[in-house]
């Protein structure tokens, strides 16, 4: 790709946080906690908000499209379930989720939705006893083919996030074996730890599958437990840490197949808050100086 493509494509991503970790004031209604984070986006110059929760209110919830259109911020939402449409996992209520959270992301114009299949624990991941990864993946395929038609029909991407269970080039494979178009990646950048695998490496493995992406940093520490591994990871503001963010944003934009206006979402891994300080804070001083991190690389990176 000519080097001046690949500054236009880093130009053009959306660069935004994810809701499910922003600190929302406690006097924030449930129902307005959407639009709230929503002013806080434009706030911040962040052009994509990936929404925790949705207005129940189906006149707030258009009003609230309409906003986010008014803004020129593109939303992004999670859809849980997509896993339960098919295969061992099957469950109807999961599957109903899934189809209701498609239905509020074609209603809102999303072009693309995440999901995940890891739950933090070990029976959802690569390490589970009672099956090889090969079967474990191949168990998966049945209900990520049954997502893909529900994702075209509405119109949208699905992404499957790296999500504590595969390593990248396992995703990859199990992203292979589905075959749609419709569906690819989630890249999260700092997963990897999670799974005893080199972040970097997962990088590069799906970055040509990804659909959208979690931005993560994290920092390799000394464990302070003793008896147990020496090494541990903790979630750091970005540019902190050990993940290669300026290689990840140039991989993406020569690879990935939706590099034109990527959503580039920051999120916070397992952070080590001072016990000292208030964590609201804490947490809005992260997400803060990570976004100003991401602005500021991207005009570096994006310049011709």
């Amino acid at each position: 790709m000519p080097q001046a493509e690949t500054h236009t494509l880093i130009n053009s991503m959306r660069i935004g946080f994810t809701g499910g970790f922003y600190p929302v004031p406690a006097d924030v209604e449930e129902d307005d906690v959407a639009e709230w984070q929503l002013q806080r986006a434009g706030e911040l110059g962040c052009t994509v908000l990936q929404v925790r929760t949705l207005p129940k209110d189906r006149v707030k919830l258009a009003e609230f499209g309409y906003l986010a259109q008014s803004k020129a911020i593109e939303l992004e939402l999670s859809a849980p379930g997509a896993f339960s449409l098919a295969g061992p996992f099957a469950d109807e209520g999961g599957a109903n989720r899934f189809r209701q959270a498609v239905e509020h992301a074609r209603q809102l114009k999303m072009p693309v939705v995440r999901t995940a299949y890891g739950r933090l624990d070990v029976e959802t991941s690569r390490f589970n006893p009672s099956l090889s990864i090969r079967e474990h993946l191949e168990a998966l395929v049945p209900a990520l083919q049954a997502a893909a038609e529900i994702a075209e029909d509405a119109g949208v991407w699905l992404a499957v996030e790296n999500h504590c269970d595969f390593t990248g080039r396992e995703l990859a494979h199990l992203l292979d074996s589905v075959g749609s178009p419709y569906v690819g990646a989630a890249l999260d950048t700092g997963n990897g730890y999670t799974v005893f695998s080199d972040p970097n490496e997962d990088i590069e493995a799906l970055a040509a599958y990804a659909f959208t992406t979690h931005i993560k940093d994290m920092k390799v520490v000394k464990s302070e437990a003793k008896g147990y591994i020496p090494l541990t990871a903790f979630g750091c503001v970005l540019g902190e840490g050990h993940v290669d963010i300026p290689k990840a944003l140039s991989l993406l934009a020569q690879k990935s197949p939706r590099a034109d206006g990527l959503h580039l979402i920051v999120e916070p891994g397992w952070m080590l808050f001072d016990a000292a300080r208030d964590t609201a804070s804490q947490s809005e001083e992260y997400f803060r100086e990570s976004i100003h991190y991401l602005q500021s690389l991207q005009n570096k990176l994006g310049r011709a």
